[in-house]
């Protein structure tokens, strides 16, 4: 994993409130992931990293390395 897929990672653990955040988890087992979730994304996509992305495409992803990959294509 690249330096910055790990930092896109610590961010997404920090939104989803959950610690050991490995990129193979299922989003559709995490506790919180929502419509404010996918908010709190975009915005910080467009914060730290200067990318614009779209809420369905996140809505889209299956697992934690979806959203990541997402992010660093665009």
């Amino acid at each position: 994993m690249s330096k910055n897929s790990k930092k896109i990672l610590n961010h997404l653990s920090k939104i989803l409130e959950k610690k050991n955040l490995k990129p193979t988890d299922n989003i559709s087992e995490l506790k919180l992931f929502d419509s404010i979730i996918i908010l709190q994304i975009i915005n910080m996509c467009n914060l730290n990293f200067k990318k614009k992305i779209d809420g369905l495409q996140i809505s889209k992803c299956k697992k934690i390395i979806d959203i990541i990959n997402l992010i660093e294509k665009k």
